[in-house]
């Protein structure tokens, strides 16, 4: 008889299948990256730090939340497993035995402080319930969750699975997860990631957290940098300043804004259809030289063309034009 556990990737994979969810994506609000700061003075960032901020020193109750994340799709937004399935796909613990309960339960316990999970008994096991991202920042109350609308002042992006089945999840240390998660909440093609005390706070991260999670996503080609942009800074002396322009790499970009989408189109009408030219060209080539490969006498032709009327006819479609018409005069008529 086999003793045998299931691995991390296999309880990780167990906890996708069930979420059923078809695009192998799940959604995350932006306020659990930035919360909305009210009250500021004229020129400071409207936006401070998310619950994503005090995470960072926790990236298993971060693996946790993003798994719930993954897997919960309807009714109260709630999951009910062993916690001997949560602590090894998490990474926390890997026996199975009751110590992975303690270990497991440190880890929920600080996601409810934070106002993002609420527990309930559920028969001998726990059901986790996820809550709004906003989590309890600003003093708030935790807000029950809803699916997000992608409205203004609902902004949503996905996160694909492609973060654990292709491993990102133990590749990347917690400040590439985080300027990761940053970079998609952006849901543009080419974006900024200010890296001065000022610019990080409004991306809701520490200055120290964006420099290195942008050398680590550097490092993974999961960030290109594209160039550089010209940006207000009325703290400098001439009140701009020049900062680098990334572009996500696959498989994490696929966020783009309504407003982005319609901005790449009016740019690159031109472009799509020399592309779409291109291709036609490419593929009349590849025409032409399987063409010339193949000699064909008349009665071949003539075979090919009724048996591929009788293939149409069975088919219940049209007839094939024989090579010689109607764009051809056959003889006694006009041409």
């Amino acid at each position: 008889m086999s003793d045998r556990v299931m691995t991390q990737k296999e309880s990780i994979e167990y906890l996708l299948g069930r979420s059923k969810r078809k695009d192998d994506t799940f959604p995350i609000r932006r306020e659990f990256i930035q919360a909305r700061v009210e009250g500021l003075l004229l020129g400071e960032p409207t936006t401070g730090p998310g619950p994503l901020s005090k995470l960072l020193r926790a990236p298993h109750a971060l693996e946790l939340l993003l798994l719930v994340y993954a897997v919960t799709t309807g009714g109260d937004f709630g999951v009910t497993e062993r916690s001997q399935l949560w602590a090894r796909a998490a990474g926390i613990y890997m026996l199975p035995d009751r110590n992975a309960s303690v270990a497991v339960s440190r880890q929920w316990q600080h996601l409810e402080k934070l106002g993002l999970i609420k527990r309930r008994q559920h028969g001998r096991f726990k059901r986790i319930i996820k809550r709004h991202e906003c989590g309890l920042g600003g003093g708030r109350l935790s807000v029950a969750y809803s699916a997000p609308t992608g409205a203004k002042g609902d902004v949503y992006f996905r996160v694909p699975f492609a973060y654990w089945r292709e491993g990102w999840h133990q590749k990347l240390d917690m400040p590439g997860k985080a300027v990761l998660l940053a970079a998609m909440s952006r849901r543009r093609e080419t974006f900024t990631l200010p890296q001065d005390t000022r610019g990080a706070r409004a991306l809701g991260l520490g200055r120290h957290t964006v420099t290195r999670g942008i050398d680590e996503l550097l490092s993974h080609e999961l960030l290109v940098k594209t160039g550089t942009d010209e940006m207000v800074n009325v703290r400098t002396k001439r009140g701009y300043e020049w900062v680098n322009t990334y572009q996500l790499a696959k498989p994490f970009n696929i966020n783009l804004s309504n407003s982005e989408i319609e901005r790449l189109k009016a740019e690159r009408p031109e472009a799509e259809r020399t592309e779409v030219e291109r291709l036609k060209v490419e593929r009349l080539e590849a025409k032409y030289q399987a063409l010339k490969e193949v000699e064909l006498t008349a009665e071949e032709i003539e075979l090919l063309v009724l048996g591929g009327n009788a293939r149409r006819k069975a088919r219940g479609g049209g007839r094939l034009r024989h090579p010689s018409g109607p764009g051809q005069a056959s003889p006694g008529q006009p041409g």
